[in-house]
């Protein structure tokens, strides 16, 4: 099991393309500024997350229907797979990824991207690997979290996609995904805080070991 944002990718893949929708629209990035604040501090409220994550989304989105919303990613894919400063793939993890395909091993990728956004951004390297993601729906013109891919959420949504309840391997930079970590015979954590691992110890990642992987 891999995550994406931040363990294969070096930055939140979400959160720049909405600046990229943000910043294509003036009234959009005065809507989202004073909105923020707050969407950040419910993002790290376990209780809150999937509301904060869909206040930006919706400002974000906001007058786009399904094929707009595509092809907004189907853009913001492109300029990635063009060379972008902010975003590029993490060698390391690129490596070790390939590694386990090599062996062949079961591998998925499970993000609390959009799963939309995932798959776009990993067709072009490796377009037949299953990936799980947060899922999308409209609501008021614009879209929102329908259910968000994160925590134990990805644990549950392994489990309903036939993945079961353990894995051999599990690579995170998240102590919310500890219990995904925790589930796994080894588990990882990259680029980890002395902060992230107390904290994925404290739920039961204890013996996951660190990686430094060079953003």
């Amino acid at each position: 099991m891999f995550d994406l944002d931040k363990t294969l990718l070096s930055a939140d893949s979400t959160v720049e393309w909405m600046r990229g929708l943000l910043r294509a629209s003036p009234l959009k990035l005065l809507a989202a500024l004073p909105v923020l604040p707050a969407a950040l501090v419910m993002l790290h409220m376990p209780s809150a997350r999937r509301i904060g994550a869909s206040l930006l989304l919706w400002i974000a989105t906001y007058g786009l229907d399904r094929a707009a919303l595509e092809q907004s990613i189907d853009a913001f894919a492109r300029r990635f797979e063009q060379g972008m400063r902010s975003l590029h793939w993490i060698d390391d993890g690129m490596a070790r990824l390939r590694e386990h395909l090599d062996r062949g091993d079961r591998v998925v990728i499970v993000t609390a991207a959009p799963q939309w956004l995932a798959g776009r951004l990993l067709a072009s390297i490796a377009g037949d690997l299953p990936v799980l993601g947060s899922e999308l729906r409209r609501a008021g013109g614009g879209w929102i979290v329908r259910r968000h891919c994160r925590g134990m959420e990805k644990c549950r949504m392994l489990l309903e996609a036939g993945y079961g309840k353990a894995w051999r391997w599990a690579y995170s930079d998240s102590a919310d995904d500890a219990p995904m970590l925790a589930r796994a015979r080894e588990a990882f954590l990259v680029n980890a805080t002395v902060r992230t691992q107390r904290q994925a110890a404290a739920h039961g990642a204890s013996h996951a070991v660190v990686l430094q992987w060079p953003v």
